[in-house]
């Protein structure tokens, strides 16, 4: 059994251990470790179906991104008490996990459980594609498809400054999975995928993996200035200062950029910048030795999209989904 079949099996269990008979019907697999359906569920005062999604695991971001609408509910494997505040804020209609938390709103039911915690399991980790290690590998072979090459484990190592074991370790577990993501001389198979994937670990890692710190400039005084500046080598433009690159109709409040270590002395000097927790510059370490051919100034699409996500704001979303329209 599937971890989403599972996680399905065993909410619809504690639901029928509160009184409420309950059941799914699968519509149709997305990625392949999401599954969208109908929950059933009944109190005494006649079925309800709800329309519902459900994956074992959902992160942050996976909260934006999962196709859903004001009553469609998630299911999934644990639910704490602050996911249930963002699940609600990001317009679901409620939630069943596997541990017997719930929110359900329906004609007839009315269940409020929040609280319970997740066992403790052993097993696998997380997949080598998306740990910290693995998701600047991962990252090189999105960008390297997209633009239309094929990177040797070689050149994955001296793009991302990763050690060969860790890319080969990479590749290896994209080749393992079924389906496959990664196929021979390195090639994507399945590119919005796993671009999704990459998406949403690198938006739950970034704050504690890749943290930002916050400036004002003596010479910079609003963030669009900073597109018509010359930024050091393997620096680039992030969030809304990007989005705004490429013909968004934004004016950013803060300018992100994605820096390398080695590059920012040079920012810091040419900006003059100074540490203010509420300065309007961001850098963002970069996780990449050196910029993959087809990089030109703005970060490439997983990026991008991860940088937007992880703004929180319903406004910048909607650029999102207007800029990436076609990978939805």
């Amino acid at each position: 059994m599937g971890a989403t079949a599972d996680v399905i099996r065993k909410a619809t269990t504690h639901l029928t251990r509160m009184g409420i008979d309950a059941s799914w019907t699968t519509d149709s697999t997305i990625e392949g470790r999401i599954t969208s359906g109908t929950l059933v569920v009944d109190a005494g005062s006649g079925a309800q179906r709800l329309p519902a999604v459900a994956s074992a695991d959902v992160s942050r971001a996976g909260l934006t991104l999962l196709p859903h609408d004001d009553r469609t509910i998630l299911v999934t494997r644990h639910v704490s008490e602050d996911r249930a505040s963002s699940i609600a804020d990001r317009g679901w209609g409620g939630f069943v996990d596997s541990v017997g938390n719930a929110s359900l709103r329906a004609p007839g039911v009315l269940v409020e459980i929040t609280g319970r915690r997740a066992p403790v399991v052993s097993g696998r980790g997380t997949a080598a594609s998306l740990t910290r290690a693995g998701l600047p590998v991962t990252f090189a072979l999105l960008v390297s498809h997209e633009n239309g090459l094929r990177l040797s484990q070689r050149d994955l190592a001296a793009a991302t400054g990763s050690s060969i074991g860790t890319v080969n370790r990479v590749v290896r577990a994209l080749r393992e999975r079924t389906p496959r993501m990664v196929g021979p001389s390195n090639a994507v198979l399945r590119p919005r995928e796993l671009e999704h994937e990459w998406v949403s670990a690198y938006s739950e890692m970034q704050p504690r993996a890749w943290p930002e710190e916050r400036f004002t400039s003596d010479i910079w005084r609003s963030p669009m200035d900073l597109l018509d500046e010359h930024l050091p080598p393997g620096a680039l433009l992030g969030s809304e200062l990007a989005a705004a690159q490429l013909g968004a109709p934004i004016r950013p409040a803060t300018a992100l950029i994605h820096l390398p270590l080695t590059a920012r002395p040079q920012l810091i000097r040419r900006g003059r910048l100074r540490r203010d927790d509420d300065g309007p510059i961001r850098i963002r370490p970069a996780f990449w030795e050196e910029l993959l051919p087809g990089i030109v100034r703005t970060a490439p699409s997983p990026l991008l999209q991860a940088d937007l996500l992880l703004e929180d704001d319903p406004r910048i979303d909607e650029i999102r989904k207007e800029l990436f329209k076609s990978r939805h």
